[in-house]
């Protein structure tokens, strides 16, 4: 539990603060990303709170986002990775769309300064994810 402000890469200021965001905001603002969402993110609401999650094993901890985000009754969205990137042959035939919180985070911010999913998930899906866009799938 931290307090304080911090300033992120694209000139947003992040506080902290030991309060549930169910406390500080109204549940129809309240959109938490979960990659288990049926629904796509489009774009971004200024009027909206965007919920990032943090899991470190995706495996164990399937669709734990999208019940938490049911159980609380909140609009759920997804990154549109699978809208805008194909799957890269691999050797482990890895494909994930599960992502760090810093990278959503970089999705986000370069999808704001941008408006181009396209360069958006570029700046934020490693390819290590099993996902490209499709004018490099073949590199």
């Amino acid at each position: 539990r931290l307090r304080g402000c911090f300033t992120l890469s694209c000139g947003f200021k992040m506080d902290t603060t030991p309060e549930s965001y169910l406390d500080l905001f109204p549940l129809e603002a309240i959109v938490y990303l979960t990659p288990d969402s049926e629904n796509v993110l489009q774009d971004i609401d200024p009027s909206k709170v965007y919920v990032l999650g943090g899991l470190v094993d995706e495996s164990i901890h399937k669709q734990l986002t999208l019940r938490r985000a049911r159980e609380q009754r909140l609009q759920t969205a997804r990154l549109p990775i699978r809208e805008y990137m194909v799957r890269a042959p691999n050797s482990r035939n890895y494909h994930s769309e599960t992502l760090a919180i810093n990278q959503v985070f970089d999705v986000l911010c370069t999808f704001y300064e941008t408006r181009s999913w396209p360069a958006a998930l570029r700046a934020g899906v490693s390819s290590g994810k099993g996902y490209v866009l499709p004018d490099t799938a073949d590199q």
